[in-house]
């Protein structure tokens, strides 16, 4: 077999074995049926398990799975939260850890095996708790997966909890029904969503106490700011 017979065939070896790779859920673009507009990137869940590579110090690497409360726990660094991150924003949190172990602190994250997402939906709904979905999902469809709300809810009112990377926890103010011309929020994993059947007089106070109840580890920034979102999308 020549020179070039072989490197032909080395390069359609590559393209069956990056095809057998397994891939994020894809949506197709634009809305699907019900006008919601949703994103393809998909945020670190329990189960999820992915490769972090370094190209100049290959000793280093390693293959980690998220655990039920979205920590993992690299052999350098130890115990991270990297639940409900996107890869890019899991790969910014692991940077500057590796930093202080590695010198070429440069590295690539892999996801290998992917796992449903998962969210929390309490309160005033009809079956209210955990919730696993393949693809991303917005509050609406989040809340109507819970059966939906009780009568009298304040659907004006609604919380999502969100914990950071360091694990802290900041609450979103949305909406159940959106304003004329807005998507609905897409939630990232790990959120919890909230829906009182009574004002929240202090949403500080209501924190402080629930805290104490979220389905993972996590720790209230004193005081929390409380940002009123537009329906568009949850960020960071």
């Amino acid at each position: 077999m020549g020179a070039r017979a072989g490197v032909a065939l080395a390069i359609a070896a590559a393209g069956m074995l990056a095809a057998c790779a397994p891939g994020a859920p894809r949506l197709a673009p634009g809305e699907i049926p019900g006008g919601v507009p949703l994103t393809a990137e998909h945020t670190l869940s329990p189960g999820d398990q992915f490769e972090i590579r370094f190209p100049f110090s290959p000793e280093f690497n390693d293959r980690l799975m998220v655990g039920e409360d979205g920590t993992v726990a690299p052999k350098l660094i130890g115990s991270v939260i990297v639940g409900g991150l996107t890869v890019p924003e899991a790969t910014a949190r692991l940077k500057p850890l590796y930093a202080r172990q590695v010198r070429d602190r440069e590295l690539s994250l892999t996801v290998r095996v992917f796992a449903p997402e998962v969210f929390w939906v309490e309160g005033a709904v009809l079956k209210p708790g955990l919730i696993r979905s393949g693809l991303p999902l917005t509050l609406e469809r989040a809340i109507s997966q819970a059966g939906g709300i009780k009568p009298g809810a304040l659907t004006g009112g609604i919380l999502v909890i969100r914990r950071d990377e360091r694990g802290r926890v900041r609450a979103y103010q949305a909406a159940l029904a959106p304003s004329p011309g807005a998507s609905d929020p897409i939630l990232n994993s790990f959120d919890v969503v909230y829906v009182p059947l009574t004002a929240i007089g202090s949403v500080n106070d209501f924190l402080a106490s629930y805290v104490k109840s979220l389905p993972f580890a996590a720790t209230l920034q004193t005081p929390t700011p409380i940002t009123t979102l537009p329906p568009q999308q949850l960020t960071h």
